[in-house]
């Protein structure tokens, strides 16, 4: 065979190597970008979930004659319930579930959804957070689950616990848990779900809330059920969270 014949080829050997290097860096690779692309996907749906949930709140305003003024929809002479079903009205092909409703199209509306980043509970363990039982809920035909608690009164002193920048609970030298006055000033709070049940139901990542003022909405200021991360979605920023697991003894 004539030298200038032969040509330069990869032997199986090189080409099983290639594939294998290949493989491992995809393997190293892709988890990140399909989690990238999943955090992006989520904070899409929890820009177009908050607009749906404002432009809702301005049909309520429209239709009650008092544009600016959510003092017509969320009444403080109303129940939660009440108030929840009515509100679904003002949403195109939404559907409103009783608190514990077994109906069809309701049965997976009440799960857990964790904090937006580790907090101790009174019993030392990383704390859980079952908002999304005991109220009624709003289903949007997007999958959006809506939880809405109506108060009676705008401007209410409450007894809250401390939390250390690690999440941790504040006690005194005698070991009695440190608390303070504080006031909640809206009317009501809604938590919305972006994708139903379907995980990471997490506050700031797939779960935020909405405080509704008497004259404005806005995320909710406790940045544990996803308020610092509703505000910078909203801004285009990225989701900020941090994840653990519920229920573990709590120690970082």
């Amino acid at each position: 065979m004539n030298s200038k014949q032969i040509k330069n080829a990869f032997t199986l050997a090189e080409v099983l190597i290639t594939l294998g290097v290949i493989g491992i860096a995809a393997a190293m690779t892709l988890p990140a970008l399909i989690g990238k692309w999943k955090e992006k996907e989520l904070a899409t749906r929890a820009r177009k979930a908050y607009s749906i949930i404002e432009q809702a709140i301005q049909l309520a305003q429209n239709n009650y004659g008092t544009p600016g003024d959510n003092a017509g929809l969320f009444d403080l002479d109303k129940s939660s319930e009440e108030v929840t079903k009515e509100f679904a009205k003002y949403f195109n092909g939404a559907r409103f579930c009783e608190a514990g409703s077994s109906a069809k199209g309701c049965t997976d509306v009440h799960y857990n959804i964790k904090y937006n980043g580790k907090l101790e509970d009174t019993n030392g363990n990383t704390a859980g957070n079952p908002v999304m039982y005991n109220n009624p809920r709003i289903r949007l035909n997007d999958g959006t689950i809506l939880a809405l608690i109506q108060y009676d009164t705008v401007s209410i002193p409450e007894t809250c616990m401390i939390y250390k920048s690690d999440g941790s609970l504040q006690y005194d030298d005698a070991g009695n848990l440190i608390t303070r006055d504080c006031t909640r000033h809206y009317r009501a709070i809604i938590y919305f779900d972006t994708n139903s049940s379907l995980p990471p139901n997490q506050f700031g990542r797939d779960a935020f809330a909405i405080s509704i003022f008497d004259n404005k909405i806005e995320p909710n200021s406790w940045s544990s059920i996803g308020g610092k991360s509703l505000s910078s979605i909203l801004t285009g920023g990225n989701a900020i969270y941090s994840d653990y697991t519920v229920g573990q003894p709590f120690e970082w």
